[in-house]
């Protein structure tokens, strides 16, 4: 009873984390927001002249980072055979958490984005990807109980 209690205590956790991040990308709508009305027309804090070579990296690096989370999740959820119900539960919460904070990289590339040139789009467009992959990769604890009844111990019942 102790061991699914502490995956109840695990997910709550990584639930308030990814709440916490979503949370965070709806702040950076209000900094962005209120840079456009303080600086009106805010044209970026540095005045580029390929400000598309800039807007191509950056979202080739929200094409990398959405590749990433797939591939490392993968990584991280591997089981070994030693693994114990604690550790399998270990291995949940740390792929969450980082999930979630890899989540967070295209609106904060896109924050970049605006600040260096001022295109609010390309936030919006950024920001966009990163909920969607926070809807994708938010915390299910239907899912973290049956990844653990497919890997841990089949015959142990969940709360």
């Amino acid at each position: 009873m102790e061991k699914m209690n502490d995956l109840k205590i695990a997910y709550r956790f990584s639930v308030i984390i990814g709440g916490a991040i979503i949370a965070s990308l709806f702040i950076y709508v209000v900094v962005i927001e209120f840079i456009k009305s303080q600086f009106r027309p805010f044209s970026g804090f540095a005045h580029l002249y390929n400000v598309g070579t800039i807007r191509y990296i950056f979202y080739g690096l929200a094409i990398v980072q959405v590749i990433v989370i797939r591939l490392l999740r993968g990584f991280l959820l591997r089981k070994t055979p030693e693994d114990d119900l604690k550790t399998l539960i270990g291995k949940l919460q740390k792929t969450s958490l980082l999930t979630s904070a890899l989540c967070e990289g295209p609106a904060i590339y896109g924050l970049v984005l605006f600040l260096l040139s001022g295109y609010s789009m390309d936030f919006y467009v950024l920001l966009f990807v990163s909920l969607v992959l926070m809807f994708m990769y938010f915390p299910k604890y239907h899912q973290w109980e049956a990844w653990l009844k497919k890997y841990g111990n089949p015959n142990c019942s969940f709360p």
